[in-house]
């Protein structure tokens, strides 16, 4: 079967589907970026978090363990 359309320059077509795809990757690069951003801010915000209460835990003990500072602390 032959093609008896006439031969057409598809260039321009082919040039805007690259820039399409190459637009595409962008956007699922930044989003990826963004996710891990994201990741990493939530990551210090819990390691923080951990931080003061240990901190808070270690400061109980220690006022507990003190004979001179023995007094009621609270236990949350």
């Amino acid at each position: 079967m032959r093609n008896t359309l006439p031969p057409t320059d598809f260039s321009t077509i082919e040039a805007h589907i690259r820039r399409a795809r190459i637009e595409r990757s962008v956007a699922v690069s930044q989003l990826v970026i963004a996710a891990g951003e994201s990741i990493g801010r939530g990551l210090r915000r819990l390691a923080g978090a951990l931080q003061r209460g240990l901190e808070v835990e270690r400061d109980r003990r220690a006022i507990e363990a003190d004979a001179f500072l023995k007094r009621s602390v609270p236990r949350y």
